[in-house]
């Protein structure tokens, strides 16, 4: 009997290009991002080896390249978090915030990627019945009025000092409901969770 796996939108080449110089890194032999960028994914280079990117950035992109992570489906799929928020590496009131849904396997998704880097969020993972995000909008569960009472449960407006959240990429339709309901500016992320340490470490 085979076991699939869970679609975890693995970390591709067109993902990672545009963090990277368009210059390529000349000093490793890749004279194009293009180039760079599929060494990196196919383990030939460290972004750390390359003095163009940011150390920061280098360290995210090479933590979440060592992952190899996959999962195979099973019944935990709909099973929901307790936590109201997720600290990772420690974050302080100058850190993102990060909405998601409330289903285990996005927690220790998200979790396993941010322990490969040292990037610093909180992560409030919103009610969606158990689903993971993709599966919560095209299930409608995941809402405005549900990210209003995660932000409200959290409490994560006493722990930062800017009311910005980040949104997955797959939820972007939902930005300016969201807005709207909860008086939060709203960023749209990656759709890849894999991409979202190194999106938020471009920022850093």
């Amino acid at each position: 009997m085979t076991v699939e796996e869970i679609d975890l939108h693995q970390l591709t080449a067109e993902d990672l290009v545009k963090y990277l110089p368009p210059e390529g890194c000349k000093e490793k032999g890749f004279a194009s991002v293009r180039a760079l960028s599929e060494a990196m994914i196919g383990k030939k280079v460290k972004a750390l080896d390359c003095r163009a990117i940011p150390p920061a950035l280098a360290d995210a992109i090479d933590g979440v390249i060592s992952l190899d992570l996959r999962l195979p489906e099973s019944d935990p799929m709909m099973n929901k978090v307790e936590e109201k928020v997720i600290e990772v590496n420690s974050p302080d009131s100058s850190s993102p915030v990060l909405i998601t849904g409330n289903s285990v396997i996005t927690k220790q998704v998200l979790t396993t990627i941010f322990s490969k880097t040292k990037v610093k969020a909180y992560v409030i993972p919103t009610e969606t019945l158990g689903y993971t995000v993709d599966n919560a909008v095209n299930e409608n569960t995941f809402t405005a009025m549900n990210v209003l009472k995660g932000i409200s449960d959290s409490r994560i407006a006493s722990m930062v000092n800017e009311r910005n959240l980040i949104i997955p990429g797959v939820a972007e339709t939902a930005k300016s409901s969201i807005e709207r309901i909860t008086k939060w500016h709203v960023e749209i992320g990656p759709v890849s969770g894999f991409e979202l340490p190194i999106f938020l470490a471009s920022r850093m």
